[in-house]
């Protein structure tokens, strides 16, 4: 039996996707996207469920709508996987900063002993004192994680000396070091913060823009080619809540005059549901002014 890993294997990975449809996404104008208004995870799982049967679908939007862009259709797993990878992207930019104030703590208590160690080492012409003045001394956090830095170095090339003449350890200075080094990078990553913010904002709105526009394209085929069915919402759900459907529930009563039936003339309703794309479509089919092939740009 195929365990669930192995099938896990089959699976597109995101980032594939996403540098497929990287430079469709970066040519969009930044004046034409769509600001997130979903929760991501979610809508990216429904609209993965939803497409094989969108797929299933494909032969018969080619053949009633010709002109339609099946691409939209093609296209949509990828744009879906890169929205996700887009979304994972993004929240990690925009996490809370590491917790610097606790790191903080623990490096000026490091910084008191090994300064404590030191002062009384140069006391007894076992360290160069005059080494010590270049330490800042301030509370910064920046000065106390250099300050951490210029102490572990110190105190380490005076090791064959100091050793057993002192408190603190090899391990204490190995510590001091990689404090150092971690406030640092910290420091250096939390500056970066608002452009890398900014940019992963604005990544995440070019595959949703892309994203959506598929979904609803592909939803609105479906609703045309499905429409004596009256199953658009089955098929191809609304990402947002709140949303009419086709067909009421069986348990809710409701009036002859109001229930929507799966006539052409009874589709009154899609564009609440689907693009503009479908009302075109539908004036076609009844012969009405604009009566032209749907779909057409």
């Amino acid at each position: 039996m195929e365990s669930i890993g192995s099938l896990a294997n089959d699976e597109k990975l995101a980032a594939e996707a996403m540098s497929r449809i990287a430079p469709e996404a970066a040519a969009l104008s930044a004046d034409a996207l769509s600001k997130v208004n979903l929760d991501l995870q979610q809508a990216t799982s429904t609209i993965l469920g939803v497409i094989p049967e969108a797929m299933a679908l494909r032969e018969r939007i080619l053949q009633e709508i010709p002109a339609f862009d099946i691409s939209q259709l093609d296209k949509l797993e990828d744009y879906t996987l890169a929205l996700r990878f887009a979304h994972a992207a993004y929240q990690t930019a925009t996490r809370p900063p590491d917790a610097l104030r606790e790191l903080f703590t623990e490096a000026a208590a490091h910084r008191t002993r090994l300064l404590a160690d030191a002062t009384a080492l140069a006391l007894r012409d076992l360290i160069d004192e005059s080494k010590l003045e270049a330490l800042k001394g301030a509370n910064g956090i920046s000065n106390v994680a250099q300050d951490l830095q210029m102490l572990s170095q110190i105190l380490q090339e005076s090791w064959q000396r100091i050793q057993g003449k002192t408190s603190a350890t090899e391990e204490d200075l190995q510590t001091a070091s990689r404090l150092a080094t971690r406030i640092t990078r910290l420091v250096g990553e939390r500056d970066q913060t608002p452009p890398v913010e900014a940019e992963a904002i604005e990544h995440r709105e070019r595959v949703f823009t892309l994203t959506m526009r598929a979904y609803d394209e592909v939803r609105a085929a479906v609703a045309f080619v499905r429409r004596r069915e009256g199953d658009v919402d089955d098929i191809t759900p609304s990402l947002y809540t709140g949303r009419a459907r086709y067909r009421p529930s069986p348990t809710t009563p409701t009036d002859d005059t109001k229930k929507p039936d799966a006539s052409v003339n009874n589709m009154q309703v899609l564009p609440a549901v689907a693009s503009d794309t479908v009302t075109a479509a539908i004036a076609a089919q009844k012969g009405g002014p604009g009566s032209k092939e749907p779909f057409l740009t």
